[in-house]
């Protein structure tokens, strides 16, 4: 047989078989390059690459194996190609061309869903589908070429008659702009943020190989993940500066009247973390024996509160000898700082000890201190048959306030003189007449313990002062009946302040500051000379003052009053006006009129104000003339009562 006819066959045979897919070459094994020399990467036998110079080439993070792709029956539509993270009108559109063959070509496997072929760490992957005959476009450096001959092809294990599939591209940082690669395309958004962050270490665990001898796609992918997942873990985040810690506030350390001193775990505590240690001498010096290293200043008792300020009082600790709140500044550094920047430590003061001494109850006695207070305080305190407790400041005192008693009415009144000295406490009693001949000199620390006993009448138990109170001044004071409607009207209390607002005489005034010893009362319209003879007589402290000539524009300048009484003359209008507007939310305002045109004021600002009541008094005063009793009555006198309404 000749040559032409042996060949004959051969061709016929090549072109029956022309009409079948080719399959792609076999690959060779991946080979490492240098990483600073160029290399020639090889990503289609039909497609020569070109060379990427390794220098120039930005280093690429390994992307997750994408889903494999069946070849289509038929020819499909326009498929349009979608990005999630490209503008919309970045979208490209590619007209797909079907060889004349491929009604022939073998059913492709169903696509599998997105959430199979990729990793967890893509919620949402993005696919982009595009077939065209175009060549595909070249790598973009040497880490592309080399994963893209890395990347096993999926359609080798499906027979010798499965088709090619198409090599799958990633896109590049030009994102729609650039011409996509055949097959689909799988993006992983945050993946590749995460992995440029840190670079990915290389898995150590061998994974196993699939029929080509590479490892599987969907466990290299994995790997890949978690090799990103753990560079990142490594990461120590910043510790951040923690601020110092602030000081403790001013801390009051009481020290008792024991020597050495008792103190507790939280008094011990605090003055070995003290800044600076405060105190008087006596104080400074019972400190000896604890070993405190802590710098110790000196003050004064009267102006603890001043040094205090000069020192600072964050972190400082001051020292007291007896009871810090008795017997040290506590209650005016709590009212200057306030309790959030005060801390006070009790202790055995001078007071309790006195009356634990003589067996008597904190409870029935009522402490007036003379040290912070004049004598004059005293005198409007005084009741019978009343204990009180007196710390003193001045060697004197005893004598002094043994004659106020007694000129208060108070023959029968007894003392007690309680002094510390070396050996402990020591009570001595007198009675006061006794007591004010004595010329002995007693201890300027000591505490006077006074039981009043029975009075003789010359200061009131109740509101209702006799005539002989007022002196010259007793003819012209308000009756008492209206005085007593008038304050059982105001009802004033131990802490308010109150405005009497008459016109020369201060008899309501006296009535007010003799009931409520410890309120703060302004006679307004009274001579101070005038009232300080009143307030003797009448057994009044210091806690009324007199202003002597004042308008209603003035009131605005004083502090806002709980109670207020206004006795009617003229300029009621003004006062009643201005006192309303000064009076503090749930205040009490108390007018009395007793002629014709104050009761017109008063009902013309009722006009405006509704009164909450209304009374009018109608006296007579009895008097005995030539043995006939006789009552000649008086002008009558209207009251009117109106209540602020209080805040809500």
């Amino acid at each position: 047989m000749s040559d032409e006819q042996n060949s004959a066959p051969v061709a016929g045979l090549a072109e029956v078989a022309n009409p079948a897919p080719k399959k792609a070459p076999a690959r060779s094994p991946r080979k490492k390059k240098a990483p600073a020399t160029p290399a020639e990467v090889i990503v289609d036998a039909t497609v020569a690459e070109p060379v990427v110079d390794a220098a120039e080439a930005k280093p690429k993070v390994r992307r997750a194996p994408r889903k494999p792709k069946a070849k289509p029956v038929e020819a499909l539509p326009d498929e349009v190609t979608a990005d999630l993270f490209a503008e919309p009108e970045a979208a490209t559109v590619h007209a797909p061309e079907v060889a004349p063959d491929a009604a022939s070509a073998p059913l492709a496997e169903p696509e599998l869903p997105a959430a199979e072929a990729a990793p967890e760490l893509a919620p949402e992957p993005v696919v982009a589908l595009a077939i065209d005959d175009q060549p595909s476009p070249a790598p973009d450096s040497v880490d592309d070429a080399e994963d893209a001959a890395a990347q096993p092809d999926a359609a080798e294990g499906e027979g010798p008659t499965g088709p090619r599939r198409k090599r799958k591209r990633r896109r590049g940082k030009g994102g729609a702009d650039r011409e996509t690669a055949r097959g689909e395309q799988i993006e992983m958004p945050g993946l590749a943020d995460a992995a440029t962050a840190l670079p990915a270490p290389v898995p150590t665990t061998e994974l196993p190989a699939g029929p080509d001898g590479q490892p599987e796609p969907a466990l290299a992918a994995e790997a890949a993940a978690d090799s990103v997942i753990e560079a990142d873990t490594d990461v120590q985040p910043e510790v951040a500066a923690t601020p110092p810690e602030p000081l403790p506030p001013l801390t009051v350390v009481s020290l008792g009247l024991e020597l050495p001193p008792v103190l507790s775990a939280a008094a011990l505590e605090a003055l070995r973390g003290a800044r600076v240690i405060l105190g008087t001498a006596d104080a400074l010096d019972r400190l000896a024996g604890l070993g405190l290293e802590a710098p110790q200043q000196l003050c004064a008792a009267d102006s603890a509160h001043m040094d205090v300020r000069v020192a600072g009082h964050a972190g400082s600790v001051l020292v007291v000898v007896g009871d810090g709140a008795g017997d040290g500044p506590a209650p005016e550094l709590l009212a200057d700082l306030g309790p959030a920047y005060v801390r006070v430590l009790p202790g055995v003061g001078r007071v309790q000890a006195a009356c634990a001494a003589l067996g008597l109850s904190a409870e029935v006695v009522s402490v007036v201190d003379l040290r912070r207070a004049p004598l004059a305080a005293l005198r409007g305190r005084l009741r019978a048959h009343a204990l009180f407790a007196l710390p003193l400041a001045d060697a004197a005192a005893p004598v002094a306030v043994a004659r106020l008693v007694l000129d208060s009415g108070f023959a029968g009144a007894r003392l007690w003189v309680c002094e510390w000295t070396g050996t402990g406490l020591q009570a001595r009693a007198w009675l006061a007449s006794e007591l004010v001949e004595l010329r002995e000199a007693f201890d300027t620390h000591a505490v006077l313990i006074l039981a009043t006993g029975p009075s003789s009448g010359v200061f009131a138990e109740l509101p209702g002062l006799p005539d002989a109170a007022f002196g010259d001044e007793a003819a012209t004071a308000l009756p008492l009946a209206a005085r007593a409607l008038a304050m059982a009207w105001l009802q004033p209390a131990a802490w308010e302040s109150g405005w009497a607002i008459s016109d020369g005489e201060a008899s309501l005034a006296l009535e007010w500051a003799r009931a409520v010893p410890t309120a703060r009362v302004r006679a307004v319209g009274v001579e101070p000379t005038l009232l300080g003879v009143s307030m003797a007589r009448a057994g009044v402290g210091d806690n009324l003052s007199a202003i002597p000539a004042a308008s209603p524009l003035r009131c605005r300048e004083w502090p806002m009053p709980e109670a207020v009484f206004i006795r009617g003359a003229a300029g009621l209008p003004e006062w009643l006006s201005a006192a309303w507007e000064r009076l503090a939310p749930g205040g009490r305002l108390v007018a009395t009129a007793e002629d014709d045109q104050a009761r017109a004021d008063l009902l013309a600002f009722a006009g405006r104000v509704p009164a909450e009541a209304w009374h009018e008094l109608s006296l007579s005063r009895g008097e005995t003339v030539a043995g006939r009793l006789r009552f000649a009555p008086s002008a009558p006198v209207r009251l009117a009562l109106w209540r602020k309404p209080a805040l809500s």
